[in-house]
């Protein structure tokens, strides 16, 4: 079978559509669109009457021009320009980290393209739809040769003219081989001939042919390859299509593979792919038809890395002991029992760099608690301080056959776990996300595809090696990546968990919630509030998330995927992505500019009101302050029972009207930290100076002694020996012989 067809010369291609965003729509204003966006746009050309040889059919040319780059988010999307993203959180260690994610450049690893062309409007037969003849290129290999020196040379220019009359053919090929070979090919309109030789060596071959003549079709398939097409200037990467003789035609660029290696070298994994890339597709439509709509959509894939960090880990050994005796309080026969008490407390802070590891086990093990009548015990973890409380009863009962003594003992003993704060990273995991982005041309009626987020995947290394972009890794790891890469694309491309076109934006994906996550799912933390309580969720949302799960907090919701969310709750994607936004600070109340400069947890000027800190410990009113955009302001110890660090009075009081910024002085309980040494028996002045040893600040008071001893002997003690009690506790010496013009004075 032959045909004749006289492809036109100097084409004036005319755009159809192009991705509206890349344009600059006011110039001179030292402004432009994004630079690192990819792009598309379509060219169309329809040759005369003269060259349209197919009976009954039109033919028509589409060349397809996009642009891949890396993805660079939009500083608007991600709450960059009003600074949404700093406001939101009161952690300055949550900002980095979200600044870390939206602040990367995310290079190219592959692209898909897609195009399609349809009849424009009315009911038309599947028989009479237009459909790709021919498109070009079909399939690209890469040709690597090797010195003896370890040195790679390849490279490859071509080009195919296309101008009215017929046909002129400008190559220019130049292959620095010692094996392959080279096939030279001519055609005049639509017929021609080929020839394939061995080739060793080096070979440049230019070639220039015009020609206006019309030939019988030698090679139906060589023709059906050359005649319509072009080479073009591609960049090192390979390349397959798909689909030819349908309406429409598919391209899957993966990233250049890294064939040789010599002893020494190493790669930085795939090459990234940068810059403009064409498909020139030729059309055939029955004659009389319109001129076909044309979709053209691209996707392309950009990997994320999250660090796996690993924190250096010790413990510490902590105990407390508190012990009460039960003593004849010197009532007579039949006295009713007396029961008394004694608290005790112990606290520890780590060195500097350090902190108490609340992820394992709340920060601490209990390896030990033992005693007898222990009435309560209390510890309390926090990053930075771990208090150990305890309290224990002693009863005494003057029965009929004699007294009960009955001693209170707690001997408790606690390892602690830190780890230091600033961890090191031991690896990676690497996510792979789809961007897509396209333009349909349908007569005047142009609509443009705004870009998007199409679907997530983990790349798992199938060499069980860790794949890590920003460092060197060897040949072998470099293109198990690039064979990763493309499975992981046509899973997400096929998966049923890829995202509709345009719901999903940069902000939403599952990478960026968790590099937040992370760091606010660490023990007690003051952005971890409950979802219900985020501001800029909608109301129906937040029933919905009352009724299904109340307690969720913000740090598991950035943990969930985004379709999980989805599910859980019962939302479409518009409502799971506001959900998304809401949990990451980008949907509250518009900002204005003076609260653009504010710092994290600081709203200066803002009116607040003091929240009730009385009974919390000191970090957690440190938390609630900064919730409430205020600061701790002078702390005083005072005497209290309370657990050490406890809260006890406050300056403003609770309720109180403040502005964001102000401070809040509070009153800390010092707890019953003084352990009453043994001093019966001792002189008054050893007495006093053991007391004081021991960390009571108060002056002990001194009364007569009601027995028998030598003049200035200690013989009692309240409180009793071995009892806890506060820095500034009334303590009561008993001493033989006490003159009352007689006072203690210790050096």
């Amino acid at each position: 079978m032959s045909s004749n067809l006289s492809l036109p010369i100097d084409i004036p291609w005319r755009r159809l559509c192009v991705s509206e965003d890349m344009l600059d729509e006011q110039v001179c204003d030292r402004e432009f669109p994004l630079r690192w966006r990819s792009s598309v746009a379509v060219f169309t050309y329809e040759p005369d009457e003269d060259y349209q040889n197919y009976e009954g059919m039109t033919v028509s040319y589409l060349k397809v021009a996009f642009t891949i780059t890396g993805f660079q988010p939009d500083p608007d999307e991600v709450g960059l320009t009003d600074r949404r993203a700093y406001q939101a959180w009161n952690d300055p260690e949550v900002i980095q980290n979200y600044l870390n994610v939206v602040g990367k450049y995310y290079g190219c690893y592959g692209a898909i393209l897609e195009v399609a062309v349809a009849p424009h409007g009315g009911d038309v037969p599947l028989s009479d739809y237009p459909y790709f003849a021919d498109f070009d290129p079909k399939k690209r290999e890469l040709f690597e040769t090797v010195s003896e020196t370890g040195e790679t040379m390849s490279r490859s220019l071509g080009n195919v003219n296309v101008r009215k009359g017929g046909t002129t053919i400008n190559s220019h090929e130049v292959l620095d081989v010692f094996e392959g070979f080279s096939q030279q090919f001519q055609y005049a309109g639509t017929g021609g001939g080929h020839s394939v030789s061995g080739q060793w060596g080096t070979k440049d071959m230019t070639q220039n042919e015009y020609t206006n003549i019309r030939t019988t079709d030698q090679a139906r398939e060589e023709r059906e390859t050359y005649s319509h097409t072009t080479q073009l200037s591609q960049m090192y990467h390979q390349l397959d299509s798909y689909h030819i003789g349908t309406n429409r035609a598919m391209f899957f660029l993966l990233p250049r593979p890294h064939v040789i290696q010599s002893t020494a070298t190493f790669v930085n994994g795939p090459r990234l792919l940068e810059g403009i890339q064409d498909v020139f597709l030729v059309v055939l439509r029955p004659e009389g038809q319109a001129p076909p709509c044309v979709e053209a959509y691209l996707e392309t894939a950009h990997i994320a890395e999250i660090p796996i960090t690993e924190h250096e880990t010790s413990t510490h050994e902590l105990s407390l002991r508190v012990v009460k005796e039960a003593e004849d309080t010197g009532g007579g026969f039949g006295d009713d029992s007396n029961v008394t008490y004694a608290e005790g407390s112990e606290s520890w802070s780590p060195l500097d760099g350090w902190e108490i590891d609340l992820d394992r086990q709340g920060g601490y093990r209990i390896d030990r608690q033992e005693g007898e009548r222990i009435e309560d015990v209390v510890i309390t973890a926090e990053k930075d301080n771990i208090v150990l409380y305890g309290k224990v009863s002693a009863e005494f009962n003057d029965g009929t056959f004699g007294n009960d003594l009955n001693d209170g003992r707690l001997d408790l003993g606690v390892t602690v776990f830190i780890r230091k704060k600033v961890p090191k990273i031991v690896g990676y995991n690497s996510d792979l996300w789809l961007t897509g982005r396209g333009v349909c041309c349908c007569g005047r009626d142009v609509d443009f595809l705004e870009p998007s987020v199409l679907g997530e995947g983990t790349l798992v290394n199938p060499l069980q090696n860790a794949f890590q972009l920003t460092q060197p890794m060897p040949i072998s790891d470099a293109n198990a990546l690039r064979t990763e890469i493309g499975r992981r694309m046509i899973e997400i491309k096929q998966g049923a968990s890829r995202y509709p076109r345009g719901a999903i934006g940069f902000t939403e994906t599952a990478f960026l919630g968790r590099a937040i996550a992370k760091v606010v799912r660490q023990g007690p933390h003051p952005d971890n509030v409950l979802a219900v309580d985020l501001p800029g969720v909608p109301e129906d949302v937040r029933r919905r998330i009352s009724e299904i799960a109340p307690k969720i907090s913000r740090g598991r919701l950035l943990d969930m995927p985004l379709q999980e969310q989805a599910d859980r709750f019962g939302l479409e994607y518009e409502a799971a992505r506001k959900l998304r936004r809401s949990a990451i600070g980008l949907e509250g109340p518009e900002l204005s500019p003076a609260r653009r400069w504010d710092k994290p947890g600081e709203k200066i000027g803002v009116g607040v009101k003091v929240p009730n800190l009385v009974g919390l410990t000191a970090n957690e009113a440190r938390r609630e302050l900064s919730r409430a955009h205020l600061k701790p302001g002078g702390r005083e110890t005072i005497d209290g029972i309370a657990p050490t660090g406890t809260v006890l009075e406050q300056s403003p009081e609770a309720g109180t009207e403040a502005q964001g910024g102000d401070q809040v002085k509070l009153r800390l309980s010092s707890g019953v930290t003084v352990l009453i040494p043994d001093v019966v028996g001792m002189g008054l002045p050893s007495a006093i100076c053991e007391l004081y040893k021991a960390g009571l600040q108060s002056e002990p008071r001194l009364e007569q002694a009601r027995g028998e001893g030598r003049a200035g002997t200690v013989l009692g003690v309240e409180p009793h020996s071995r009892s806890y009690v506060t820095p500034h506790a009334d303590v009561v010496l008993y001493v033989a012989g006490l003159g009352g013009a007689f006072r203690p004075h210790v050096e």
